[in-house]
């Protein structure tokens, strides 16, 4: 018989991770499943009764189905005999670009997190717009303004009123004098935003070409998030390698239902960063194309003011080591450390995984801490950067995009030394092959 694996979330709170730009949801639901009735004590394995309410045991985890038999909480342990190094303290510090937090949260927690993870910046790219973004500046970035960096939003639902670009723009001038870093773009654009008569806004829409001109001008730069990955444009089937997932969260899937295409939308975000060369633009999600680096790096090669954050794709980037260990290193100047998280969230953390994955050649370990895969059913690899290629990465891509120096960071050279509270590094991993020889350099400064 046939292996089902599926997912069991009952009783316990919790659950699947909130995609960014979204509220946190409730507990995830069960995959085929019923509530639970049983105590928490029960046997992980039972015989099958072939219908599908079927008690499961209280908790969450990965089920999985063969022969007859129902294995609860299946993740089982590697028997690989290979060298582990779990890295709680990123080698330099860390300016984290892709951070979600609402005012909710408290900035003196938010900067004693940072200093255990080592996280000398992070930004938060949902600061809103009007009083909602003032009261985030005063709350946050005013208790540490090279620390908590702020990016704003723009009021998408007015688009279509007239003078609704000129507002933006006055905006934008605004909350630059105020001190607030950037732009951020959520996938909204493109996907569900629509003008005053109903038609979708696309991405290249010309009523924000003089937004996008005022960012540059302004030295703003612009974090996009256009499109997610393939499997949420693919059809809901037993071939998408991302089902559960998907069954978890099936608002998540734009399989049809009148939506654009994934290519039509990455092309209409093409055809903004081509038109704006004078502004920066992050691609969100290694320019949401994790899948298919060589398509990215195509991407940076013709647009050399196109960068890309790392943030939330490291299932996908360390499930293909020799790949994406070649993409950083010819790519070193334009990519950012990001979490798509903030310094301190209890559920799901990445920091030190992140950490692990960058540093190390660690051979597949997970790339979550939860009791299943919130992503797909596989495990990673390190790609184990040297210092310099790690240095990039960590900040100075970032200090550079948001014009901050090192100076910014309290230290004299951070490609030497660690700052203060980070000199506890893991073992250094290993050198490149002789035939990974350093790339040519970017033509993007």
């Amino acid at each position: 018989m046939g292996c089902i694996v599926g997912l069991m979330a009952c009783g316990t709170a919790g659950g699947a991770p909130p995609a960014e730009d979204r509220p946190l949801p409730p507990v995830a639901q069960p995959v085929a499943t019923q509530p639970a009735t049983q105590p928490a004590t029960q046997p992980a394995t039972q015989p099958a009764t072939g219908e599908a309410n079927c008690e499961v045991p209280e908790g969450e985890g990965q089920a999985v189905f063969a022969s007859g038999d129902v294995l609860w909480r299946y993740h089982p342990d590697s028997q690989l005999a290979t060298p582990q190094h779990p890295t709680l303290t990123p080698k330099y510090p860390v300016v984290d670009i892709h951070c979600h937090w609402s005012i909710n949260q408290d900035p003196q927690a938010l900067l004693a997190a940072m200093d255990r993870l080592g996280v000398q910046r992070a930004v938060n790219l949902s600061g809103g717009f009007g009083d909602t973004l003032e009261s985030i500046m005063t709350k946050f970035h005013d208790a540490a303004p090279d620390r908590l960096l702020i990016f704003m939003n723009l009021d998408f639902a007015r688009i279509g009123e007239e003078g609704w670009t000129d507002e933006m723009v006055t905006a934008l001038d605004h909350a630059h004098a105020r001190g607030v870093s950037g732009l951020k773009i959520f996938k909204s654009l493109g996907l569900t935003i629509r003008d005053i008569d109903g038609t979708r806004v696309p991405v290249d829409d010309p009523r924000l070409d003089p937004i996008w001109h005022r960012c540059g001008e302004l030295g703003m730069p612009v974090l996009i998030h256009t499109a997610d990955p393939i499997a949420f444009f693919e059809p809901l089937d037993e071939h998408n390698e991302r089902w559960v997932q998907l069954h978890r969260h099936p608002d998540w899937s734009f399989h049809g239902g009148g939506f654009p295409s994934r290519d039509e939308l990455l092309a209409e975000r093409n055809r903004v960063i081509a038109r704006h060369l004078d502004t920066t633009f992050i691609g969100a999600h290694v320019a949401n194309n994790a899948e298919d680096l060589a398509r990215v790096g195509r991407d940076m090669d013709a647009m050399p003011n196109l960068v890309a954050d790392i943030s939330g794709r490291v299932a996908e980037l360390g499930r293909q080591p020799y790949t994406a260990r070649r993409f950083f290193l010819k790519y070193q100047d334009r990519l950012l450390f990001g979490t798509d998280r903030y310094p301190g969230r209890p559920d799901q953390p990445r920091y030190t995984i992140y950490y692990r994955f960058l540093e190390t050649d660690d051979e597949y370990f997970d790339y979550y801490d939860h009791p299943f895969p919130p992503t797909g059913e596989w495990r990673i690899y390190g790609i184990f950067l040297p210092d310099e290629v790690l240095a990039k990465i960590y900040h100075e891509n970032a200090d550079r995009v948001l014009g901050m120096g090192q100076a910014d960071h309290g230290i004299a050279d951070s490609s030497t030394d660690p700052p203060p509270g980070l000199d506890t590094a893991p073992p250094a991993p290993r050198e490149p092959a002789p035939d990974a020889a350093a790339p040519p350099a970017s033509p993007y400064r």
